[in-house]
């Protein structure tokens, strides 16, 4: 099959926010700046700098991140940022925490799927006061039960796995300390199937880097 043919047989859905200065930033974390280096009409082509944190809105975090002399995001080949996703629907989840029980409830297409994507709904504030807090967050035993899948990456539509008050951060060590990549701010989770889809969260090949912000899609 021909790319064209592919892309044609193929609904493909951006779950990644768009960055830009005004657009929200982990607490203390720098905004973007993009700023013109050269234009079209002075220069005869157009040129920007762009600058911001690798935690920059839609992203993908590494081991290195939480883990000293943990994996960067470089040493990994290509195929880790690419597989079948499920969808788990944790809208409802009590308290803002999501449990061992509701995943096991999606047990099945967790077993056959590469990456869980936790749709909370949170997504909904983005841009809006209260995104940064507040926001649902995975249980403890809930994220030991996913670090033993042998999943290549755990994915949500909110700020965080952790509180931004969390002491240790435990579900970040959790899924890091067992190679589980984590993708964070994604957007549009309520279009995608519980199962059925494949997701790609292709970071730059930047040498040595915890995080870097993805074009995060699904194919389905």
């Amino acid at each position: 099959m021909m790319p064209e043919q592919f892309a044609e047989s193929r609904r493909v859905i951006d779950l990644s926010h768009p960055i830009c200065p005004e657009m929200p930033v982990w607490q203390g974390a720098p905004a973007p700046e993009l700023l013109p280096l050269a234009t079209v009409r002075d220069d005869g082509f157009a040129e920007h700098s762009i600058r911001l944190s690798s935690h920059t809105g839609t992203h993908l975090d590494a081991p290195a991140h939480m883990i000293e002399g943990g994996a960067s995001l470089d040493s990994f080949a290509p195929g880790r940022f690419f597989g079948r996703a499920a969808v788990v629907d944790a809208r409802a989840s009590r308290d803002g925490v999501i449990g061992r029980g509701l995943l096991e409830e999606y047990g099945q297409a967790i077993g056959s799927a590469d990456f869980v994507l936790l749709h909370t709904g949170w997504a909904r504030l983005w841009g809006k006061p209260g995104y940064g807090a507040g926001y649902p967050v995975l249980a403890d035993e809930a994220a030991e039960w996913l670090s033993s899948k042998g999943l290549k990456g755990v994915g949500i539509d909110a700020p965080s796995f952790d509180p931004p008050d969390s002491q240790g951060f435990p579900v970040h060590l959790r899924l890091l300390g067992s190679g589980v990549l984590l993708v964070e701010n994604l957007a549009n989770l309520n279009l995608l199937p519980p199962s059925g889809c494949t997701l790609a969260v292709f970071p730059l090949p930047v040498r040595d880097t915890e995080a870097c912000p993805v074009r995060a899609v699904a194919i389905l």
